[in-house]
């Protein structure tokens, strides 16, 4: 009995902290420099990828990589899958919400976002959470 309930606050404490990263339901975007996203990320701290068409993210060992970057807003995208498991690349409330099956890569066209900072997730794994800073 003490082991189960041992195991069980563990999992508790351990699913409060995943959750924590960002709060999915309330994506959108913010305008303004020095925005700062539900995530914490800000100008500041983004990878700058305004220069890359297509700019690249990554996914691997169930996060994103940058998970905090700024690019273009005509800038088309790829992303890469490296687990084995699918996921998605989801912003609310807008167009953008790509799936992507394990081990594989998404090429798309430019989302044609406005300016602004637009938190993204995974829809199927909720610990996977970033930001996209938009000019």
């Amino acid at each position: 009995m003490r082991k189960t309930l041992v195991a069980l606050v563990a999992l508790t404490a351990l699913a409060t902290s995943c959750s924590s990263g960002g709060d999915s339901g309330s994506t959108g975007a913010t305008g303004g420099t020095g925005a700062t996203s539900a995530s914490g990320c800000t100008a500041d701290d983004a990878v700058d990828l305004t220069g890359d068409d297509p700019f690249v993210v990554t996914i691997q060992d169930l996060a994103f990589s940058p998970d905090c970057f700024a690019a273009r807003s005509a800038s088309s995208i790829t992303i890469e899958n490296k687990d084995g498991v699918t996921h998605t690349f989801t912003i609310d409330g807008t167009q953008v919400d790509v799936s992507i099956d394990g081990g594989q890569t998404f090429n798309g066209e430019s989302a044609g976002l406005a300016p602004g900072t637009y938190d993204f997730h995974c829809k199927i794994h909720s610990s996977m959470t970033g930001t996209v800073i938009v000019s």
